[in-house]
């Protein structure tokens, strides 16, 4: 393979795939690729983060779990749905 065919496949990978939800941990992440799977979205992780560092910093903390461009939407909604259902209330008088 040339590289202006790896430069091109590249970039029709890069477009397949989006980011439908930033995450802390690759323990999140699996669990939210879990969920999108058993929901039928094929789901990915992406992540720069070096288990050798003591501390996450900046965007090397970050775990992005990616999926198909074409089912992104579907899948922020069910994301949002689900992180809706699951959010605990506030306490009443908090932020007061």
């Amino acid at each position: 393979m040339d590289d202006e065919t790896t430069q091109e496949t590249q970039e029709t990978n890069d477009e397949a795939w989006k980011t439908a939800k930033i995450v802390g941990t690759e323990e999140e992440a699996s669990l939210v690729i879990g969920f999108l799977n058993n929901n039928g979205i094929e789901a990915q992780a992406e992540s720069l983060h070096a288990s050798e560092l003591p501390v996450d910093f900046g965007h090397l903390g970050e775990v992005h779990v990616m999926v198909p461009a074409e089912q992104l939407a579907e899948a922020q909604q069910l994301l949002e749905k689900i992180d809706a259902e699951t959010a605990v209330p506030a306490a009443e008088g908090e932020g007061e």
